[in-house]
């Protein structure tokens, strides 16, 4: 039968050998299947042959005396053994519970239901115990792989048992570290430490994390009461997982977090006849967006909005490196399409990574209140006071694609009191909610059209929120950056007899425009 027990009844007494069989037959009588062999190395051989559940073993052999009987055949096989002896000496029998037997029983003292229950009984508590040594095993195995340090304490602190890898500056074995308190294997110097008061609050029932550092290593500990069956505290246990790369990566980040805020505009430029603000919100720590106002000749103003595709550590500082490009070519070129044309060049013989990102730049002219801009894969957006939208962008590709890219200059356009200039990365436009509608451009004319009576910075949060919330997050899957500048005080005209035009007669050809710089 499948279910059935396989026990070897190793014995020389062969009426033992059928007073064991009668009483299984008759306490269990579907339950058992028996061998038996008269000899310990005929009973290794069949251990080595065949499968058995259990041993029942007599200690007195003609091959084999005592308890050197059990070691041997404990030595050869993992079967649980059960010494059946007709000996009571309580000597003995202690020696071999103590040498891993599961019991010993004295013959002629045990009834045949006693007999079955105690070989069913070792059956389970040594598969129990196999089952345990394995998971123990696994566990070991797996603690040793993960960058993490396992622990336990007794109510003093002291450890009582260890597993992981430990700490990098000490090494150490688990047995060397157990009995060892927490102050001296970790190194802590005060009675205020972080991991002490872990495992003090602890000690009050009290589940805390945090991190530490030990040696130049950073870890993040999570201390919890240890608990006894009656639910007293009884010490501690503890994990300690090794985040020295990622607490690295994260000064770094945060490194170069400062570092672009830094280079974003510290304050808003004032100027006759326009009033400007921008902002950048990251996706993520660092933005593949940026902004920045460069002075220029004859008192004008450059504005200039890129977008790297792409958001996070990368394209942060591609973002930088686009900002210096295009701060040098300022110095050197006189309008805005001569600095795209420069930084554009600069960019393209940067190494072989081809590094791209769209820009919108635009000069703004105090003295006439208007405008020039130049586009690089990016729009534009002039918000009339009448509330029509004309839509600024050229026919070009981004900055870092060619070499021989020309960048067209438009026609000062002048402004009226009350138009609005918006310059944003895709980020605001393609701010998505669940069901992927786009925030789109309608929304954020809608946004700036309910507040154009605010200044620029109120604008530039308003537009931001509405986008957030459009989206259901409070923070948005992509860089989100936006300049708004306002005209507010008339000045002189452009010249006179200037005609109000239409945006797109206001993109002049390669023929009529300043030949950009080569």
């Amino acid at each position: 039968m499948p279910n059935r027990l396989r026990v070897l009844l190793i014995e020389d007494n062969l009426d033992d050998v059928v007073l064991v069989r009668q009483a299984l037959r008759d306490a269990a009588p579907n339950d058992f299947e028996i061998e038996s062999t008269a000899r310990l190395e005929d009973g290794l051989k069949l251990l080595r042959e065949q499968r058995f559940d259990i041993v029942l073993l007599d200690l007195t052999l003609p091959d084999s005396f005592g308890i050197e009987t059990y070691d041997r055949l404990h030595s050869l096989s993992d079967v649980p053994v059960v010494v059946l002896s007709g000996n009571s000496n309580d000597a003995v029998a202690l020696e071999a519970l103590e040498r891993g037997a599961q019991d010993y029983l004295v013959k002629g003292t045990v009834s045949g239901e006693l007999l079955v229950r105690m070989l069913r009984y070792s059956i389970t508590r040594h598969r129990l115990m196999q089952d345990l040594q394995d998971s123990e095993q696994r566990f070991r195995v797996l603690s040793e792989q993960l960058p993490a340090l396992l622990w336990t304490t007794d109510c003093q602190l002291r450890f009582t048992s260890s597993r992981g890898r430990g700490l990098p500056s000490k090494q150490m074995t688990p047995d060397q570290v157990v009995g060892q308190t927490v102050a001296t294997f970790f190194g802590t110097k005060t009675s205020k430490a972080p991991l002490l008061t872990l495992h003090e609050r602890a000690l009050q029932g009290e589940s805390q994390s945090a991190p530490f550092d030990s040696d130049g290593h950073w870890f993040h500990a999570h201390v919890e009461p240890l608990k006894n069956a009656v639910g007293e505290i009884v010490g501690t246990i503890g994990v300690a997982v090794d985040i020295t790369s990622e607490y690295k990566l994260r000064r770094d980040v945060e490194a170069a977090h400062r570092i672009q805020q830094h280079l974003l505009p510290s304050a808003d430029p004032r100027m006759r006849g326009f009033e400007i603000a921008g902002g950048c919100y990251p996706a993520e720590r660092c933005s593949g967006d940026f902004f920045d106002y460069i002075p220029m000749s004859r008192g004008r103003l450059a504005v200039v909005l890129a977008d790297v595709s792409g958001h996070g550590f990368g394209p942060a500082i591609l973002a930088a490196t686009i900002r210096s490009y295009l701060r040098t070519a300022a110095v050197l070129g006189n309008q805005v399409h001569e600095m795209l044309a420069l930084g554009n060049r600069l960019l393209v013989n940067d190494g072989d990574a081809n590094p791209f990102a769209s820009a919108f730049t635009v000069s703004l002219d105090s003295t006439t209140r208007s405008i020039q801009f130049s586009s690089a894969g990016h729009p534009g957006y002039l918000l009339r006071k009448d509330g029509t939208v004309e839509t600024l962008e050229t026919p070009c590709v981004p900055i870092g694609v060619r070499d021989d890219e020309v960048f067209p200059l438009s026609r000062p356009i002048a402004l009226e009191r009350g138009d609005v200039l918006l310059i944003a990365s895709d980020g605001v436009f393609e701010a998505r909610r669940p069901d992927k509608e786009f925030f789109g451009l309608d929304r954020a004319v809608a946004v700036i059209n309910r507040n154009r009576s605010r200044p620029p910075a109120d604008i530039v949060t308003h537009l931001y929120e509405a986008a957030c919330k459009f989206a259901g997050s409070s923070k948005l899957e992509d860089d989100l950056t936006v300049v708004i500048i306002k005209a507010v005080t008339r000045k002189q005209p452009l010249s006179e007899g200037t005609v109000p035009q239409k945006i797109s007669d206001r993109i002049v050809t390669n023929s009529t425009i300043a030949t950009p710089v080569r």
